[in-house]
């Protein structure tokens, strides 16, 4: 057959081996168009356990996150009440030591004017000729005496109330402003807290939404111009993209691109590399990693002109073997596309890039 027949004759052929219908849920039969068929007639029972199995799991998982996002939200709820009745404790706070400023300056301006007074009846009394005026006037000093004590006893008493910056809480009970301040400060951290769960577990939806367990990567990267820019200027070399997998409790691996490229292709070619990642079934998965990666970025335009680029893994490379941190290095190709080639209407449509990783599951042992 001529090599140029042998594209078209791939897609058509009919012993072109094909992969059962429900690969999504564990199922790893390929082969022709007619075993496929007589798969699905004899493992029925199968495929209806499998896809049984899978529903269960994801809705555990569902439940798990549900409830934990419940709890959340009724703890931060019963937070914003305590923080809310410790602000109207403050208010009452404030409005009762403004009372006592009022009654603290009231009092001076009495007590003023009682040494006033005072001071004028000692006069008179030092002026008057007759015995029973000057004992009268003694009289009224002493009294006038006795009540500027009783006034600078409530005057001294107010000011060290000012001074605490006491007032009295709906209970009764008087609150140091400290301490409230102390509680609001303790309340406003604990909402940062809540804050931060509410943003990671919203994170762990997106990231379980947008999840793949059949080996393929199909990675949308908007903002293209802004990110090419942030590349040229050191602010940002490179992207990750979201974690995906070869089956449910298989491989964990990502996708890293540098926009402005990497090493031999820097300044001049987007750089597109294959991340292997720590996850959680490790242990049970053989290792080195083998399967078979291919990276493509796909035509937006007529999908006719597809760049794609193939590796079988180094079985002697550090980037294959079992994660012993959180990623492996980074292995692909730093000239995986020129930046003359990407930026045409082919490749970025409204600003944005699509990249596709597809793992090669053929022979792939997994737990």
């Amino acid at each position: 057959m001529a090599r140029t027949e042998m594209k078209n004759h791939m897609e058509i052929c009919p012993s072109k081996p094909k992969e059962c219908r429900f690969k999504s849920v564990g199922c790893i039969f390929t082969g022709t168009d007619e075993e496929v068929q007589q798969h699905l007639v004899t493992d029925l029972n199968k495929h209806l356990e499998n896809v049984t199995l899978y529903t269960a799991n994801m809705e555990v998982q569902s439940i798990g996150i549900r409830r934990e996002l419940q709890e959340v939200t009724a703890e931060r709820d019963q937070l914003r009440q305590e923080v809310n009745v410790v602000r109207q404790e403050m208010a009452v706070m404030k409005t009762n030591f403004e009372k006592v400023q009022n009654s603290n300056k009231e009092l001076k301006l009495k007590m003023v004017s009682l040494t006033e007074r005072v001071i004028h009846l000692e006069k008179q009394s030092e002026n008057a000729a007759k015995k029973d005026v000057v004992e009268r006037h003694d009289r009224d000093v002493r009294t006038m005496q006795t009540s500027l004590t009783q006034v600078r006893a409530q005057v001294v008493q107010l000011e060290r109330l000012s001074l605490n910056e006491g007032g009295r809480s709906g209970s009764g009970e008087t609150t140091p402003a400290p301490e409230l301040k102390r509680r609001i400060d303790m309340h406003d951290s604990q909402f940062a807290q809540l804050d931060v769960q509410m943003a990671e577990l919203d994170l762990r939806f997106q990231i379980l939404e947008t999840a793949s367990y059949d080996g393929t990567l199909m990675w949308k990267l908007r903002d293209y111009a802004r990110r090419k820019q942030d590349a040229v200027q050191g602010r940002t070399l490179s992207l990750y993209s979201q974690p995906f997998y070869t089956h449910r409790y298989g491989y964990k691996m990502c996708a890293r691109v540098y926009l402005n490229g990497d090493g031999m292709g820097k300044g001049s070619h987007m750089s597109l590399f294959f991340v292997v990642m720590r996850g959680e079934y490790d242990n049970l998965l053989p290792w080195p990693f083998q399967q078979k990666v291919t990276m493509t970025l796909l035509d937006q335009d007529t999908g006719q002109c597809n760049l794609s680029d193939s590796f079988r893994p180094d079985p002697t490379s550090s980037s294959f073997r079992k994660p012993t941190t959180d990623m492996n290095i980074a292995s692909g190709c730093p000239l995986f596309v020129s930046h003359a080639v990407l930026e045409t209407a082919k490749y970025v449509k409204e600003d944005t890039i699509m990249i596709k990783f597809q793992v090669d599951l053929a022979n792939l042992n997994h737990p």
